[in-house]
């Protein structure tokens, strides 16, 4: 517990930081967790309080399950199975596809919280997003991401492929 309480309270400290450039919570160049504060500090205490009382955390299910699984000891592996990811590129010509999709995968996946893949099925290079069960969820999720970046439109579509998923 006391590993998840000091990984959430660099990921709050960490964002406030960057969020309201706080250089005062640095002292010798070493972010203040809970373990580095003593009773007297009463600076940090308070600092401390505030981020935890007025921070709010988005994150996907899936870094609380894991978070839940490694406090809880669960062992769990990936698995492959069948579902669909929404394609975003696909080309053959060899070497300018390979550079485009790698470039396109950089600069999807700072974009978006779903995992970006690029496959090479000889001769295509292709780009795909997601791990979705069902084709109705790969819609769905399509349908935000031409929200969020309308330029794919022309060749985005959903595609069946084998996706990872937890055990």
């Amino acid at each position: 517990m006391k590993h998840i309480f000091l990984f959430i309270a660099c990921i709050i400290i960490g964002g406030h930081v960057f969020a309201q450039n706080l250089d005062s919570l640095f002292l010798e160049e070493e972010l203040i967790t809970s373990d580095s504060i003593t009773e007297n500090d009463t600076t940090a205490i308070t600092l401390l309080t505030d981020i935890m009382e007025h921070a709010i955390v988005h994150q996907d299910s899936s870094i609380y399950r894991l978070m839940m699984d490694k406090y809880l000891g669960i062992e769990r592996g990936q698995q492959e199975v069948s579902g669909f990811r929404v394609q975003v590129y696909s080309s053959n010509l060899q070497q300018r596809a390979k550079n485009e999709s790698i470039l396109l995968q950089q600069e999807l996946e700072k974009k978006l919280s779903q995992p970006v893949y690029v496959v090479s099925e000889p001769p295509f290079w292709k780009v795909r997003i997601g791990n979705f069960r069902t084709r109705e969820d790969a819609n769905q999720y399509k349908e935000s991401l031409l929200d969020l970046c309308p330029e794919l439109q022309s060749s985005t579509y959903i595609v069946p492929d084998q996706i990872i998923v937890l055990n």
